[in-house]
């Protein structure tokens, strides 16, 4: 004889039903699995680590992968060993800048091209404008909001899909 007891609730009285009854299914009583979305994983490059951490922090919080580095050299040595599916690269960085980050990467692996957003407080630098422009490129100028930089992370990888 199962242990278990079925209370029969009826809106006129409330019955006890002493029929035995199966006990409740494994299946039934386990907690639903989480449903976990695969993270994107995000190559940070930047030379202010005040900044470069508060962006980390920000899209981890968001779920994003972050590797973090201070210049292009480090993020070349990290894009050898996995790929990512998105890249915020400084322009302005010692031993390796953004846009000679850009060229190197990309000669690897062009597919990269497309994954891309600069981020930039020359503004007004002809030099840099001028690379943009040839590359099509996604830029964010400094000071930018991190509203903003979510939003532009999320409309790059709309386009990726």
């Amino acid at each position: 004889m199962f242990p278990y007891r079925r209370a029969i609730y009826t809106a006129e009285a409330t019955t006890l039903n002493l029929e035995p009854t199966a006990p409740p299914r494994a299946e039934a009583i386990a907690p639903p699995r989480e449903v976990r979305k695969v993270s994107q994983r995000v190559l940070l490059l930047d030379d202010q680590p005040d900044l470069r951490e508060v962006i980390e922090d920000y899209l981890t919080s968001h779920s994003f992968q972050i590797t973090a580095v201070n210049n292009g050299a480090e993020g070349l040595r990290e894009t050898i060993k996995n790929p990512f599916d998105l890249i915020l690269c400084d322009m302005m960085m010692p031993q390796l800048n953004g846009e000679m980050f850009y060229w190197a990467l990309t000669r690897m692996r062009p597919a990269a091209a497309q994954r891309f957003i600069f981020l930039t407080g020359h503004r007004n630098d002809p030099i840099s404008q001028s690379f943009f422009q040839r590359v099509n490129a996604v830029v964010l100028y400094k000071p930018f909001k991190l509203d903003a930089l979510l939003g532009t992370i999320r409309d790059v990888l709309k386009k990726l899909r």
